[in-house]
């Protein structure tokens, strides 16, 4: 296994936006000496300022740059593929809002798997709210239904071997309540068939009006 670390680089020829001698008292901007003294620190600063300019783009998941987004996914808590490409890690750290609002439901669960995924899944919820007018409703309960209350989760995939099964065991895991058994069933097929969704997420730059 081969690991490729990316550092950041020196900058060069940065714009200078922002010159200090503009920013000084405009008896001190005639000098050479002051001008010149100026140009220097306007060199080291041009990156500073250039970074905090664009701050706003280092925290968009949709052009933040690559090394920047699977810091953005620690931040919102996802785990991120370092196997994935950087537009589908984008798609999940762009989607987690809209993905934790939902944490906890069958549907939640579905659109989570999907997106890490890129297949179809299938949540098969046992759950169920049961009303009793005994202290004790067990056995009413028991004559009401089923008392198997395992998850059953399906996944679709054109390809299992692109499938990082260990995490896709601990996704589901998390999401569904502890106290309830969960068994996953990861299958190929030609044509994964994913459910109309309540709400597509897409990754798009907002713009500022």
């Amino acid at each position: 296994m081969t690991v490729t670390t990316t550092a950041r680089g020196t900058t060069v020829d940065v714009p200078i936006t922002q010159p200090l001698i503009n920013r000084l008292p405009s008896l001190y901007q005639d000098g050479m000496f002051i001008e010149q003294f100026t140009a220097g620190l306007d060199v080291v600063l041009a990156p500073v300022i250039a970074t905090l300019d664009c701050l706003d783009s280092y925290i968009d998941p949709a052009v933040a740059p690559a090394d920047f987004v699977g810091w953005l996914g620690d931040w919102v808590g996802l785990r991120l593929d370092e196997d994935w490409t950087v537009e589908r890690r984008r798609r999940l750290v762009a989607a987690a809002a809209v993905l934790f609002g939902s944490r906890g439901t069958a549907h939640g669960l579905v659109d989570e798997i999907e997106l890490y995924t890129g297949g179809a899944s299938e949540v098969a919820d046992p759950g169920r709210v049961w009303t009793s007018t005994l202290p004790t409703g067990d056995e009413e309960r028991r004559s009401r239904g089923s008392s198997d209350r395992t998850v059953r989760v399906t996944v679709d995939v054109t390809d299992a071997t692109e499938v990082n099964w260990p995490a896709l065991q601990v996704l589901v895991r998390d999401a569904v309540p502890a106290h309830l058994p969960v068994e996953i069933e990861l299958r190929e097929t030609s044509t994964p068939t994913r459910r109309a969704r309540r709400k597509d997420v897409h990754v798009e730059r907002s713009e500022s009006s």
